[in-house]
């Protein structure tokens, strides 16, 4: 097989897991009472950190009067949080509550659960084989994003800490990290 070829294998794997992840990662959104609109607001304020109406506007594609309401909504479940900028107190600034951070954890924790309990079920080699590779994939993926980011300057922070595809090198022992 070359490269091409296994390329192509790869992205085929990942469409596949993909698909197959979708129906286990949608159980636990369905059980809460947040629609679409809103829960993607809530991933982009926990991955943001905090995002003015107008920051979260952008990155939902909609107009600032639509994430007025879908905020209003988050706000009255207990979900978000207005504050002040401490840089511009004339803006606003959308932060995740600790019931809207249990509410992104929990579903992330759901994820990472069933992701240990596959896991558990491949052998050592395969694990590890995993792991290596996802560590190499990882770090090049990560060496992108930063120069994507190297010149932006937004006034959000990240917050929490960085993912881990697959929550795989949370679960690795240490003796296995290239």
């Amino acid at each position: 097989m070359d490269k091409a070829e296994a390329i192509n294998q790869t992205i085929a794997l990942f469409k596949r897991l993909g698909q197959t992840q979708m129906q286990y990662a949608f159980e636990p959104w369905r059980k809460l009472d947040v629609p679409l609109a809103q829960l993607k607001s809530l991933f982009l304020i926990h991955i943001k950190g905090s995002l003015t109406v107008r920051n979260l506007a952008l990155n939902l594609g909609v107009t600032p009067g639509d994430v007025t309401s879908i905020v209003d909504r988050l706000v009255g479940q207990g979900l978000l949080k207005r504050g002040d900028d401490p840089e511009d107190r004339r803006l606003v600034l959308l932060k995740l509550t600790d019931k809207g951070r249990k509410t992104i954890m929990d579903i992330h924790d759901i994820g990472m659960n069933h992701m240990k309990n596959i896991l558990e079920r491949m052998s050592m080699d395969d694990i590890a084989a995993l792991f290596r590779g996802l560590s190499s994939f990882l770090a090049i993926v990560e060496e992108d994003h930063k120069e994507l980011t190297a010149d932006q300057n937004r006034p959000e922070r990240c917050a929490g800490p960085s993912p881990v595809p697959l929550g795989v090198a949370a679960e690795m022992p240490h003796n296995l990290v290239p």
